[in-house]
């Protein structure tokens, strides 16, 4: 009798776990399929985009949607459609046709070295964006900073101070310090860094508590159904040759572009003969840029081609080696992709591209050093069985894992 009560016992207890178990699933469940999310982002979104905060986008935006969020991405300009569940809107910021930049942002509200210039973005913004139906907001700009203070807020911080001071000024610098100052107590507002090295930074300069989630990465984005040799075709570059791909945006003080080509400008012309150098990221306000990297390469014999690629898988899919030679990056979206594909990837001597590298044998660290590169370089082009893609060990992918990711900004904001 009394072990017929025990074996009763145990299957009552047994049940009550499994159902105290459901309970909890179905209440995460019933949780995730309430949210209501919305994404505000300055610059366009498409899979054509090249700039890393677009693409860091589309993977966040992904991903909430796919454990059946509602999400919706409000951009200033672009054109406004549904992808992968998420609503892509364009909230027409400008009035205008194309798509925003940088230098149409500063005529609409100056560099942004007082406070009015982020008051008076926050209202338009408020203007333009209802968010009362909102759970949260995720913010990709700390531009933003004034806009929806009594919402529940994340800010992505995709710029470094070094970045920043480039693209607005040691003034609006310090400002943008002194405005999250006010917000380092507040319940509402959180802060992220995909570097662990920059949250460190920004938490240091501005007492706020910085949170460290790296991208995550989802490499189906990347895929593509086209052969090396239809893409070669339509973009006119030779099968014949190695492509040296540069997947990042063409732009001389932070990306420095033409590091890569002035240490290809230093070999001989038969190691000059086996490849040509692709650079991707021509956006409109950068095409000023290309006249010097062409004649340079002209002077030189060395092949380059400058295209703005239909889609990044196009790019990755015939990349045999990619060179990321920024003087400075607060993640290092191109990194983490051509690293993700297994892609050999050289990269500059900078915090973020060392994070990244950590625990992938596919990358080679170069000290800003055009020599060091070109000797590099040429040890690729001349060993390439070496150096064929090999996709990375499973702990570092973890890292990066999309469902982590995406758990990681909801707990941020709970």
């Amino acid at each position: 009798m009394e072990e017929i009560n025990r074996t009763t016992l145990k299957t009552e207890y047994e049940s009550i776990i499994i159902k105290k178990q459901d309970y909890l699933i179905k209440k995460k469940e019933s949780v995730l399929l309430k949210m209501k999310i919305a994404i505000v982002n300055t610059w366009a979104i498409s899979r054509k985009a090249i700039g890393g905060t677009e693409r860091f986008v589309m993977d966040l935006a992904r991903s909430f949607a796919k454990n059946n969020n509602q999400v919706d991405v409000f951009m200033f300009s672009g054109k406004s459609h549904k992808e992968d569940g998420v609503n892509y809107i364009n909230i027409n910021l400008f009035n205008m046709e194309g798509e925003a930049d940088e230098y149409i942002v500063q005529k609409a509200f100056g560099n942004f070295e007082t406070n009015k210039s982020y008051t008076n973005l926050a209202k338009q913004l408020e203007n333009k964006i209802d968010m009362r139906k909102y759970d949260f907001i995720q913010l990709n700009s700390l531009l933003f900073l004034e806009a929806w203070t009594n919402k529940k807020r994340i800010f992505t911080i995709h710029t470094n101070p070094f970045e920043y001071k480039l693209a607005w000024g040691e003034k609006s610098y310090k400002k943008v310090l002194e405005i999250m100052k006010k917000y380092k107590d507040n319940e509402l507002t959180k802060f992220v860094a995909p570097s662990e090295f920059y949250a460190n930074e920004y938490s240091k300069l501005t007492d706020c508590s910085v949170n460290f989630i790296p991208h995550a990465i989802d490499v189906t984005r990347l895929e593509t159904i086209k052969t090396k040799n239809e893409i070669n075709t339509q973009y006119n570059l030779n099968d014949e040759k190695l492509k040296i791909i540069v997947p990042s945006r063409l732009e001389p003080k932070q990306k420095q572009p033409q590091l890569l080509l002035e240490a290809c400008c230093l070999m001989n012309n038969e190691d000059k003969a086996k490849f040509e150098i692709i650079y991707t990221g021509l956006d409109k306000q950068y095409e000023k840029f290309v006249d010097s990297l062409t004649t340079k390469a002209k002077e030189n014999n060395v092949d380059i081609k400058i295209i703005r690629f239909d889609y990044m898988s196009e790019v990755y899919k015939i990349a045999d080696v990619c060179v990321l030679p920024s003087k400075s990056e607060s993640f290092g979206y191109s990194a983490l992709e051509s690293l993700s594909l297994g892609i050999f990837t050289i990269l500059n001597d900078i915090p973020t591209f060392n994070e990244i590298a950590k625990g992938n044998d596919n990358n080679y660290i170069f000290k800003n050093c055009v020599e060091e590169l070109k000797n590099k370089l040429l040890y690729v082009i001349n060993n390439y069985d070496e150096f064929k893609r090999k996709l990375p060990n499973e702990r570092w992918q973890e890292q990066y894992n999309m469902e982590r990711f995406e758990n990681a900004y909801i707990n941020v904001i709970k």
